[in-house]
């Protein structure tokens, strides 16, 4: 993880990617200390092969080593790394255990076939002792463009066990998976995947999205915007500019009478009030909140019907618990974005009959990301939840938003104490507990601060997240930069000192992809490498989720 200042501050792997030695140790760290093992990178060869050594207290799956130490430089693509010479060894003990050395074939430094020419990398260091084997594999990243691995093993006999492979040279080749279909297999149904083309910049390959907090187009509002619906996003282009923005509409947009009983306050505005989204920008809205139903199931098919005219998405709700859980799936710039909303009380679930809103139960919760998690690129999930006016989130909702980190949600967004919480970094992954109210008419107070959260993706799991400062004036929003937004920004940072990783803003976050769910390979032969096992005395039952814990950026550069 990068704690970054400006937006041109390096990632972890671009460091790796210009030959910062450190940077490519702390990366390969990152993931083998959890492991019980460590690694020490020297400066390449003159043939541009990296040497690497491995020391560990038990001995882990060389091959499980090799291939993910691998797999992570193909990722770097660094474009003068040829090779890796790994030597492993116990900690503390002079003696090499085995060695091996692989060939890269990256993007960066690919051979290149020409008719009647061949153009070959130097492969003089291979010095083939006991076996080869060369692999051409996938990768997850960058539209699973290809690599290949010419290895071998230097192995002692009885001192590690070798895969069973036939002893002469054998090549095996494995075709990139088919093209991606235009349906995702949810918990309970078949989902249509959303191309959205209507983007300012087709040509920038990072995909932007930005999140706001509450939003009710009624009451005050209505009395001082009128029909002004241009005006509350009027000077806040950074919505019009991001490639998916989304709010949790607290409204229904009905022009039905049926209130719900016994509720102190009924929050509705007319259906022409959606001009007020599309004006600013609004794709996608949340509705799994305590306000949906305030004019029951008619207000609800209005209000997604309303909101389906204009072209804008909603997650959360439905006329039955199976369009309540049904998540939006939204392929933007070539990668897909799965939406999820949850309200965390069920006096007006949503059932196989009735409808209502999406409770979020931890198990529905798993079920729903690890349905999908698997056919798409990152997963967003918004909690409506809390105590009104908390500056903090209670231990449940900690607990339960980590939970949903655990179960492969990239970005956590939570709304409704009408006030901004803080926000902490999970496991590589952003929870922001609270983002407060946005253009919120549901009380008279027309002007306050608040925040908008922005995260740009891209193809290499790059993520950049950072809040906006926003002041709101007669319910106009715009972001500043005054020393109003330097107290903004410090009084979130003061709420988030209560995790354990405060989330700092700007962040860039490396997050490898998570294999949550365990993926048939006969039907995708190019699965990520597994991060490396220990041997075990006795056999054990394969777990069904392997965890990535994303790198930490280096602290100094060298």
């Amino acid at each position: 993880m990068v704690y970054a200042e400006y937006l041109s501050q390096p990632s972890i792997f671009e460091l790796a990617r210009s030959g910062d030695l450190r940077a490519i140790s702390d990366l390969i760290n990152t993931y083998l200390r959890p492991e019980g093992i460590s690694a020490r990178v020297a400066p390449p060869d003159h043939k541009g092969c990296l040497p690497v050594l491995v020391e560990f207290q038990q001995e882990p799956i060389a091959e499980s080593v090799v291939k993910f130490i691998c797999h992570l430089l193909w990722k770097v693509n660094a474009p003068n790394l040829e090779g890796v010479k790994i030597a492993a060894r116990y900690q503390g003990d002079g003696e090499i255990l085995w060695k091996q050395s692989v060939r890269l074939v990256t993007p960066a430094n690919r051979v290149y076939r020409g008719q009647g020419h061949r153009r070959w990398l130097n492969l003089d260091w291979i010095k083939f002792k006991t076996l080869r084997l060369m692999f051409l594999m996938g990768s997850t990243v960058s539209s699973f463009v290809l690599g290949c691995w010419v290895s071998y093993y230097e192995v002692s006999a009885g001192q590690l066990p070798i895969p069973n492979h036939p002893a002469q040279e054998k090549v095996a080749m494995v075709t990139a998976p088919p093209k991606r279909t235009d349906t995702v297999q949810a918990a309970l149904e078949v989902v249509p995947v959303v191309q959205h083309e209507q983007v300012k910049n087709p040509q920038d390959p990072t995909v932007t999205l930005i999140f706001g907090g509450d939003v009710t187009l009624s009451d005050h509002f209505k009395d001082v915007i009128a029909k002004n619906y241009s005006l509350p996003f009027a000077q806040l282009p950074e919505y019009r500019d991001a490639d998916l923005a989304m709010v949790n509409l607290e409204n229904p947009l009905t022009r039905s009478t049926l209130r719900r009983p016994n509720k102190q306050f009924n929050f509705k505005a007319d259906p022409e009030a959606v001009k007020v989204l599309t004006e600013g920008g609004i794709d996608i809205v949340n509705l799994a909140n305590n306000h949906t139903m305030d004019y029951e199931e008619p207000g609800l098919v209005e209000t997604m019907a309303t909101l389906d005219q204009a072209g804008i998405k909603a997650v959360g709700a439905g006329q039955d618990i199976k369009q309540a859980r049904r998540p939006t799936i939204i392929e933007v710039k070539g990668q897909r974005i799965a939406y999820f909303g949850y309200y965390d009380a069920d006096f007006h679930a949503a059932t196989e009959s009735l409808a209502g809103t999406n409770p979020g139960y931890n198990d529905r919760v798993a079920a729903d990301i690890k349905a999908i998690r698997d056919q798409v690129d990152w997963v967003v999930v918004n909690y409506h939840w809390g105590v009104e006016l908390a500056e903090y989130p209670g231990d449940w909702q900690i607990d339960l938003a980590r939970f949903t980190i655990d179960q492969g949600a990239d970005v956590v967004i939570g709304h409704h104490p009408h006030t901004l919480q803080g926000a902490e970094i999970y496991k590589g992954r952003p929870i922001v507990y609270s983002l407060g109210n946005f253009i919120f008419g549901g009380n008279s107070r027309t002007d306050y601060d608040t925040a908008v959260l922005r995260v740009a993706l891209n193809s290499n799991r790059q993520m950049r997240v950072e809040f906006l400062p926003v002041e709101i004036t007669q319910y106009q929003a715009s972001v500043i930069s005054t020393k109003k937004a330097e107290d903004i920004m410090k009084r979130v940072g003061q709420l988030s000192q209560i995790f354990d990783r405060p989330m700092q803003s700007p962040v860039v976050l490396d997050t490898p992809q998570r294999q949550i769910k365990r993926v048939d390979t006969a039907l995708t032969p190019t699965a990520e490498p597994t991060l490396p096992l220990v041997k075990e005395t006795q056999p054990q039952t394969p777990s069904t989720a392997t965890e990535i814990v994303p790198p930490e950026s280096p602290k100094t550069s060298v």
